[in-house]
């Protein structure tokens, strides 16, 4: 008769277990991760769908682009009473933003939609220089060429035709915003949101004068390989 010590595992086959349970867990966090970058992607594509639309309707509206803002924070910010350099509402705090009129003016209906869903997941934490917004308002989504604040003008009629970008996730890479001259002393802690591989944290989007959405390397007009 077999007594009960016979039928217990043996310390080996216990850790051969546990080790098969680790390698499982391992790959299914990977693929777990590998999930929601793809939904993030997406989502993010989408997003700027719905951005290029909103211009579009704008300057249908208006026969011109809305001003770029130059200030982080929910509110419009395209004149110049908002000066605080560093908190630009793009590009962590160092490019002219997406307008937010166009959520006030209810061409954009939800906020959130000016953001990269990946940022706004990974800046919830600091606060901007002003206000004390939460910081992610430094990582709106970077708009092109139509802005008091960079010295343009208010709004571009002839941006929505040709093959010029109008609004991407982030634009300029760390060492090209306004700290960029303090690195490496005072590192930028954002990269582009996307890429795998040697390409991880070198990628991002860009919807184009055309409406396409691509995959671009970070801060050029050269498509990801």
């Amino acid at each position: 008769m077999r007594t009960p010590a016979d039928v217990g595992f043996t310390l080996i086959e216990l850790l051969v277990v546990v080790a098969i349970i680790a390698i499982l867990a391992l790959i299914a966090t990977f693929n777990m991760r590998h999930a929601v970058e793809r939904s993030l992607r997406a989502a993010d594509a989408a997003n700027l769908h719905t951005i290029a639309t909103a211009l579009q309707t704008y300057m249908v509206d208006h026969n011109t682009l809305p001003p770029g803002d130059r200030e982080a924070g929910p509110f419009t910010s395209h004149d110049f009473s908002n000066t605080s350099i560093g908190n630009g509402p793009a590009a962590g705090g160092s490019w002219d933003g997406l307008p937010w009129l166009l959520v006030e003016q209810r061409y954009i209906s939800d906020w959130k939609t000016m953001f990269c869903p990946k940022y706004l997941r990974l800046y919830k934490g600091g606060k901007t220089m002003k206000n004390d917004n939460p910081r992610y308002h430094n990582f709106r989504y970077a708009y092109n060429s139509s802005a008091l604040s960079s010295g343009g003008h208010a709004g571009g009629s002839g941006i929505m035709t040709g093959t010029q970008w109008l609004v991407r996730d982030l634009y300029l890479p760390p060492r090209s915003g306004w700290y960029g001259q303090s690195y490496p002393n005072f590192p930028a802690d954002y990269t582009y949101p996307w890429g795998e591989g040697e390409w991880e944290n070198k990628l991002e989007l860009a919807i184009y004068a055309d409406f396409g959405v691509k995959l671009m390397v970070g801060g050029t007009d050269k498509p990801a390989p």
